[in-house]
């Protein structure tokens, strides 16, 4: 009778766990080091004009939705033997090569050889660079993203070397104060032995030692896996321990798959629109769904990007879409149809709405850095093929590109996670003073080899910025400035500016949605220009702002009149940037120096 009972309560248990499937052992969040630096309360502008949504626009934070971004670690394995070469840069100077696998202006590279759609931001990088996988913890956690998910689909590779270059790199910086993404790995698409073999490795290197514990993403109260779980053997004691450990879900490879429900345990990691929903439970509660910035697909079927036809490019919308977004006083309505669609990511955008109209629990989005696809003498009929990536239009990555594509994506990303997630509550403030942190070490000095025949080197980190606090009194705006050192001397170029944005909506002429900027040049000791922009990187002098230095503290008093917030009403947006390397071009934040907060992010006042 008693044992009857426990399998009576065991079945209701597991009918709830069905219905509320995120509610059965939540994710472990492990926060990074206690801190107020609260990304999602920064505004941006960027540059296509797109505003972030901002607390008031948007739900208050939801602590049970996630974001899952596709991330690879398979740069450093090719970049050890291969150069890179950059299929955009080719064809841009030999069209007529495009479909010719055999010509020498390929330089002979044998079938499968993997090219670079265009230039990473941070260049043709190894995923072992300590300087550039910081950035992408910064990068990542200011967007709000829960995990990353490493691609080891293909075969046994676990790209072992360079999870460990992250995992280290990661672990410093939450002690900065950053709130990584965690971890969690996808597997090959299906249940052969190559799965179980990888499962092994990892369950073997890592999981069972208990090694980078709280850098694991849990998912029902397990540390998440997306693999196929049915070729194990409960017989075999580690198989049957790997089996216990992991919460599974069996990745689906198709782009085109229908809905499905809780109990088959299915995951997606890209989807045409509109996209499948997986783990539907008995109360119609999505728990995961994909979005992603374009797929290798026409008229239902897989094709190459470079294919002939209607490829889903970054572009590319099903059915007759448009969304619209005010920017210096109009409304921009972007469609398929419009200029240079590609830049505001109509595909994207297209999936992003449909999985928040669906409120899933879980959002997987790829991707971050895939860079690479194969060229292939023919796949899916298209002669010289690449399947995955191919152009600035038919790719699907997110991370900044020193192309025209810059960091749009990364900002359209930013937005969407916000209207899915939510933001934060203001920081509790001290009476009139608000006060603002960012992290320490935010630039690393870089030395790393890249692809073979590449070298990266830099240090320009100088006035590290960790805290500033702000008041008025509406004629004068009292701001201090804290640095993690002694605050270099005033002399250094590019030292210490601040860069204000009096006018969100951009119709003021400004550089980057920046109307001043405090001491872009001429500073003496004591006292530094306040200047207005004329429109782009060109300004006039409209005042001058009091300053003193002691060690790592710096002491302002400036003007509100000299910014043009004469009303006695104080409100403006800000940043601060020291060691700028290239003047006027904003992407420069993203690598020299530092800036808090960081790329276009600013604070709000």
């Amino acid at each position: 009778m008693l044992s009857r009972v426990i399998s009576f309560f065991l079945s209701l248990v597991t009918a709830f766990a069905a219905m509320f499937p995120a509610v059965f052992g939540s994710p472990n969040r492990n926060p990074a080091k206690k801190s107020d630096i609260r990304p999602d309360t920064w505004a941006a502008v960027d540059g296509l004009g797109r505003t972030l949504p901002v607390k008031g626009e948007v739900r208050e934070k939801n602590d049970r939705k996630f974001v899952g971004m596709f991330y690879w670690i398979w740069h450093t394995n090719f970049a050890q033997s291969l150069s890179a070469r950059n299929a955009t840069e080719i064809l841009a100077e030999h069209p007529d090569i495009l479909h010719d696998f055999d010509s020498p202006l390929w330089e002979n590279t044998y079938s499968g050889y993997p090219y670079y759609w265009n230039k990473p931001l941070f260049g043709y990088y190894r995923d072992t660079d300590a300087y550039v996988l910081r950035k992408h913890a910064e990068l990542l956690a200011d967007a709000g993203v829960d995990v990353i998910v490493f691609d080891c689909t293909n075969g046994t590779a676990t790209w072992d070397e360079s999870y460990e270059a992250l995992f280290e790199v990661f672990e410093s910086a939450k002690e900065d104060g950053v709130n990584v993404p965690q971890v969690a790995f996808m597997l090959p698409f299906n249940d052969s032995a190559d799965t179980t073999t990888s499962l092994k490795n990892l369950y073997e290197r890592i999981y069972s030692k208990d090694r980078y514990r709280d850098l694991w993403f849990f998912w029902d109260g397990k540390p998440l896996i997306m693999a196929h779980s049915s070729g194990l053997d409960r017989k075999d004691a580690t198989e049957k321990a790997i089996l216990d450990f992991f919460t599974f879900r069996q990745n689906d490879p198709g782009y085109f798959s229908d809905d499905t429900p809780y109990f088959k345990k299915t995951w997606g990691w890209c989807s045409t629109y509109p996209q499948a929903r997986y783990g539907i439970s008995a109360n119609g509660r999505v728990e995961q769904m994909c979005v992603s910035v374009a797929q290798n697909a026409a008229d239902g079927q897989l094709v190459a990007m470079n294919a002939e036809g209607n490829v889903h490019g970054r572009g590319f919308s099903e059915g007759d879409y448009a969304y619209s977004y005010e920017t210096a006083g109009k409304t921009v309505t972007v469609t398929s149809d419009t200029e240079n669609a590609l830049l505001y990511g109509v595909n994207f955008q297209q999936q992003w709405d449909n999985a928040i109209a669906a409120d899933p629990d879980f959002i997987f989005v790829t991707g971050w850095n895939e860079w690479i696809a194969g060229r292939w003498q023919e796949w899916q009929g298209t002669p010289n093929a690449f399947p995955d990536q191919f152009s600035d239009e038919f790719s699907r990555d997110i991370e900044p590109a020193d192309g025209i594509l810059k960091d749009h994506f990364y900002y359209q990303l930013v937005a969407n996670i916000r209207r899915y997630k939510g933001v934060s509550a203001e920081p509790v403030q001290a009476a009139g003073v608000k006060t603002y942190f960012h992290y320490a070490n935010s630039t690393l000095p870089r030395d790393s080899d890249g692809w073979q025949g590449d070298h990266y080197t830099s240090d320009t980190m100088r006035n590290d910025f960790v805290k500033v606090a702000v008041r008025d009194d509406g004629r004068y705006i009292d701001m201090t400035v804290y640095t993690k050192d002694d605050i270099t001397p005033y002399t250094d170029p590019a030292w210490m500016r601040i860069f204000i944005d009096t006018d969100p909506t951009g119709v003021s002429p400004n550089w980057e949605g920046f109307e001043c900027v405090i001491n872009r040049e001429n500073a003496t000791e004591g006292e530094v220009n306040v200047e207005r922009s004329l429109g782009g990187w060109a300004f006039e002098q409209t005042g001058t702002a009091a300053y003193t230095v002691n060690g790592n503290r710096m002491t302002l008093k400036i003007p509100a009149a000299a910014l043009g917030l004469t009303d006695g009403r104080i409100h403006f947006r800000f940043k601060l940037s020291d060691n700028m390397q290239t003047d006027g071009d904003i992407m420069d934040f993203y690598k020299n120096g530092d800036v808090a907060p960081g790329g276009r992010f600013t604070f709000v006042y």
